[in-house]
């Protein structure tokens, strides 16, 4: 049975017992910001990840709010750890007591942007097409290319959206 931890206590876990700390969010997610020395073990990748080969120390497993890693705990516990253990609230409640997370500025995902730009021009172009029918046309187009990447796997619209200054390392600015 997977037990649910506060914040406070993992730290103590970690600290004094050697516990390994994993993240199970996407590598988008982790990237933006983790907490130090945590493994990055995504859950949509679990069944195909290697076996553990730390199986002999106690897991703590988090994720962004604590929603997933409840909603999985039969699966995280299935990974074959000595004790598993979720942390409640996730790396939110990490944060909200104070605890460090180690945090880098990073654009977001090119799937969310290429979803925000094409449902954006789907609809402002179908919105344009009730006063100017010929815009119907354009709305076609994005459809077709959004069925052209997802058969094919080459997608121009993200070829487009990693020109843009904010998908560039070097103009990434960050107050946090």
């Amino acid at each position: 049975m997977v037990s649910s931890i506060t914040p406070d206590e993992a730290k103590r876990l970690i600290e004094e017992e050697n516990a390994l700390l994993i993240d199970i969010r996407e590598p988008d997610e982790f990237a933006q910001e983790h907490i130090k020395g945590a493994r990055l073990a995504p859950l949509s990748a679990l069944p195909f990840l290697p076996p553990d080969h730390d199986t002999a120390r106690k897991a703590i497993f988090y994720c962004r709010s604590g929603r997933r890693t409840k909603d999985h705990a039969a699966a995280l516990e299935g990974r074959g750890f000595a004790t598993t253990y979720t942390m409640e609230g996730g790396i939110e409640a990490w944060e909200k007591v104070g605890l460090p997370v180690a945090k880098q500025c990073t654009p977001l995902s090119m799937s969310r942007q290429i979803q925000i730009a094409a449902g954006g021009l789907v609809f402002l172009f179908s919105l344009l097409s009730l006063f100017i029918p010929a815009f119907i046309w354009l709305t076609l187009f994005v459809g077709a290319g959004l069925i052209f990447a997802g058969t094919t796997g080459i997608c121009l619209m993200a070829h487009l959206l990693m020109r843009l200054p904010w998908n560039k390392k070097t103009s990434c600015r960050c107050d946090l």
